[in-house]
């Protein structure tokens, strides 16, 4: 331990430049590209989801129309139910609508655009971990989703997936507005959560966090998802959405734990997650008895978002 902190303190030496302005910052963060999909989510497909009438042809028939969406429906599918069984896989939409089933298409379909949006953002940060950040918030949309469930909480229009996918954006728009600080960020190691937040402040200003949710609110997104990115990291300090922001930081470090930490030089510790604020907010008063039945059904909802994290990317 002894060791560890003077390694803390010696990179903390190391910082010597002032964080920058917020005037500076709010002004090179204005210049980042707009995210215009955030917005424009497939409204015909999301009201065929929504709908009690709707057939699984007709929403296999929407599908169809987004190249990108349908790609998606087939990988996540076969990598589910067949893994490299070849001779297994399935290659109609249709069927594997029907194996996915209706949630799941859904959260596909609030995280397609997205991802293809941002996705042209990373192209201007050339040595940006593409992959390892896009695990790693697409693990943490499905498990935000999941400890919503286990926490009897629901949200409408998708925006606990969504809140959950976007939470480290600020990450990304750092490696595209401050490439230089971002590298000197990427050169450190780190603790834990509490450790990266305090170097990011150190070394530019505000955290990922603070960033990710300026931006976002800079582009009219929804106040629960602004302020749940906001607090992920702190959830407590969320006045009207600690819940989402809450399930958002227990769904961080579970997806960490599962082996996809995303692009911090950070070891995952094992059930971190019962320390956090988050937990204490959303699962805090359970008696024993209901404590146990939540943890045996989290082991399995972490079993099978692992299997899932893996069709995904």
């Amino acid at each position: 331990m002894k060791n560890d902190d003077s390694k803390k303190n010696r990179q903390s030496a190391e910082i010597t430049s002032k964080p920058l302005s917020d005037f500076l910052l709010i002004e090179r963060i204005n210049q980042c590209p707009k995210l215009a999909s955030l917005k424009s989510i497939n409204e015909t497909l999301s009201e065929l989801l929504d709908s009690e009438d709707s057939f699984v042809s007709q929403i296999a028939e929407v599908i169809r129309l987004d190249p990108s969406l349908t790609t998606r429906v087939l990988d996540l599918v076969n990598s589910i139910f067949f893994g490299s069984k070849e001779g297994q896989r399935i290659s109609g939409v249709e069927e594997a609508s029907i194996f996915l089933g209706l949630n799941r298409i859904k959260e596909l379909l609030a995280a397609t655009p997205v991802i293809e949006e941002i996705a042209e953002l990373g192209k201007n940060a050339s040595s940006f971990p593409w992959i390892n950040f896009w695990k790693h918030s697409i693990g943490t949309a499905i498990m935000t989703r999941e400890i919503l469930s286990l926490a009897e909480k629901k949200y409408e229009d998708e925006s606990d997936y969504v809140a959950g996918l976007l939470h480290n954006l600020g990450k990304l728009i750092l490696a595209i507005t401050f490439p230089d600080l971002f590298q000197k960020l990427c050169s450190q190691s780190f603790q834990n959560t509490d450790h990266v937040i305090e170097i990011e402040k150190k070394i530019i200003g505000w955290d990922h966090a603070k960033i990710g949710a300026y931006y976002l609110w800079n582009h009219h997104i929804s106040d629960e998802v602004v302020e749940a990115v906001h607090w992920h990291n702190n959830p407590k300090e969320s006045k009207d959405h600690s819940d989402l922001a809450s399930a958002i930081q227990i769904a961080d470090l579970l997806t960490c734990q599962l082996g996809v930490p995303g692009i911090e030089n950070c070891p995952p510790v094992k059930d971190s997650y019962l320390q956090s604020e988050g937990w204490a907010i959303l699962f805090g008063k359970k008696e024993e008895n209901e404590m146990n039945e939540l943890t045996q059904n989290l082991e399995y909802t972490l079993e099978r978002v692992s299997r899932t994290l893996h069709g995904i990317i």
